[in-house]
């Protein structure tokens, strides 16, 4: 595994600049590898994360792990924490960590001087846990393509909706997160 230095400069350069979400995102991550033994993430192909925050932890976490949504390697679940859950598929165990620490930089300081001496016991808190991932949401091909009886795009890996006995995409189950204009 990369040291922590050469990870928070990955983890900067896909960024695009260091802040205290890229320093605490990267030493998440390594907690969490630490913890499950996993020595070579970018290889590793049994690591799924569950970020729940959509800021800079979650570019340091994909920097460190090589885990992303398009792999489906990475989930999002819209928590606003600044956590993230890391299950090894191989093993069936998972660690959540999380950002407890109350005091940041203030603004201007440099968050990796800031950062560099807090002990991980101050700033996370670490908890073993379980997972039971349906098969729809594992690395891999869509198990299932059906078309919306509507609009006619297709929905993959039973994210449909049935309506009335039609078979629905979310957006035209009234769930959609934009409006046709």
């Amino acid at each position: 595994m990369r040291t922590l230095a050469e990870d928070i400069q990955v983890a900067v350069d896909y960024h695009g600049h260091v802040c205290s979400g890229i320093v605490l995102g990267v030493r998440m991550a390594h907690l969490a590898l630490d913890r499950l033994k996993i020595d070579n993430p970018l290889e590793y192909r049994d690591l799924i994360v569950y970020v729940e925050v959509d800021r800079c932890v979650s570019d340091a976490v994909y920097a460190v792990t090589g885990c992303t949504l398009g792999r489906r390697r990475m989930k999002w679940v819209d928590y606003g924490k600044m956590a993230a859950t890391f299950y090894d598929l191989a093993t069936k165990q998972g660690v959540r960590v999380v950002v407890t620490g109350s005091n940041f930089p203030p603004p201007g300081e440099d968050p990796l001087l800031f950062w560099r001496d807090i002990p991980d016991s101050d700033v996370f808190t670490v908890q073993d846990v379980s997972m039971d991932i349906p098969k729809e949401d594992l690395p891999g091909k869509p198990l299932l393509k059906i078309e919306c009886e509507n609009c006619r795009e297709r929905i993959m890996d039973g994210r449909e909706k049935k309506v009335k006995g039609r078979v629905l995409c979310r957006a035209c189950a009234g769930e959609a997160y934009y409006k046709r204009i």
